[in-house]
């Protein structure tokens, strides 16, 4: 709060206990540099704070070292200065954390283990860990079993076959083969969103990254139709068809089909870079319905998926026909994987676009770049 160029132990480590003891809990945030009063609960003293010297390089330094101290490392936690309006770079810290699915969590070594009781954070007891351990468990088989059940669907629908699927009352898939592909984003915590809410208040459109994407071309059919828990829409060509699907309490569910053609004298061929930018889409979606929400603090599980029956031929577009590589025929499943804080989504996204090429044994060829976070404030300003 003196200006010193490095955390005294003490102030590091008090630190340190507040944002366990709220991870292990119900998530929150910690305020530094505004004064408190002695009540109990305690209250901000006054409209004026006590401002910290270099907020921005005293952020940066109090992520790094709460980031060691921590552990397991959590995965929603965000330190951030916020600087005086007209001031010479004081401010104040805010840090962050949600609920975490990693649960319980300790600082030091060895770690000692906190949880927040109202205004107080006191060390954890033998009944509370295995209470967080079994909160954590359970909403782990939670995400897993909506994973499942998205799963189930995809795996349904490819039951029915292409010639299942009417758009616009025609059927233009009857008798065409086909890879299919799905993307799907889940809330760890339920956002409690309602139906009428996606389709009122949030009119969701997708990024387009430059160059093809699955699912049509980056349009839907119609508006936004209510379903059981969400809401719903439509995408198609002639060669492809995808279901988006926007659910209530947290999910992101991007699934169809792109058909298989002929090119250069080499059957059942599809182009792979179709199926990244996928992943891209729905992880935009997903952000979108933290900050509908307002709960940024929850953390978000995405996987893909791909299922391939019989022989296909995966083919760079702009290759030459000698590039071709059989698909293994099966199912292909890439994560789940973890995004946190918003500002790690292009590891994540990383981890999934290699995923992608991989499962279908390639070595990446192109990657998708794309400015989310402009995206997200020029399309969804206020969000």
């Amino acid at each position: 709060m003196k200006g010193a160029k490095r955390f005294s132990n003490p102030a590091r480590d008090g630190l340190a206990k507040e944002i366990v003891a709220l991870a292990n809990a119900y998530g929150g945030a910690v305020v530094v540099g505004i004064d408190e009063t002695d009540d109990h609960p305690k209250r901000a003293r006054g409209p004026d704070p006590v401002l910290i010297p270099r907020i921005a390089a005293c952020a940066e330094q109090m992520q790094q070292a709460l980031d060691n101290l921590i552990d397991p490392p959590l995965a929603v936690f965000e330190v951030r200065g916020i600087e005086q309006p007209g001031g010479d770079g004081e401010g104040v810290l805010i840090i962050r954390t949600g609920s975490s699915t990693r649960a319980p969590h300790g600082h030091g070594r060895p770690p000692l283990a906190y949880m927040r009781r109202g205004s107080r954070s006191e060390p954890m007891t033998m009944r509370d860990l295995q209470s967080v351990l079994f909160e954590t468990r359970t909403r782990g088989e939670r995400v897993s079993a909506l994973l499942d059940e998205r799963q189930r669907v995809l795996a349904e629908m490819v039951r029915r076959g292409p010639g299942s699927i009417t758009v616009h009352q025609s059927q233009p898939f009857v008798g065409r083969e086909a890879v299919w592909f799905r993307c799907t984003l889940v809330a760890t915590e339920d956002l409690h969103l309602r139906a009428d809410d996606l389709s009122r208040k949030a009119a969701f459109i997708r990024p387009r990254p430059a160059g093809p994407t699955a699912f049509g071309e980056g349009g839907f059919v119609d508006s936004w139709r209510p379903r059981l828990g969400g809401v719903e829409n439509f995408d198609s060509t002639s060669r492809q068809f995808g279901r988006w699907f926007i659910g209530d309490h947290g999910i992101v569910d991007a699934y169809g089909f792109v058909a298989l053609d002929k090119f250069h004298g080499v059957e059942r061929v599809f182009p792979p870079e179709l199926f990244p930018p996928v992943a891209l889409q729905v992880i935009a979606l997903g952000e979108r319905l933290r900050r509908l929400a307002r709960r940024p603090e929850v953390e978000l599980a995405i996987e893909c998926e791909f299922l391939v029956y019989g022989l296909a031929n995966a083919m760079p577009i702009g290759h030459a026909f000698a590039d071709e590589v059989p698909v293994t025929e099966g199912a292909t499943r890439i994560g789940p994987y973890s995004l946190g804080n918003f500002e790690d989504w292009q590891a994540t996204f990383a981890q999934l676009e290699r995923g992608i090429w991989h499962g279908l044994g390639l070595p990446i060829r192109k990657l998708v770049t794309f400015e989310l976070e402009r995206w997200l404030a020029e399309t969804h300003p206020g969000l």
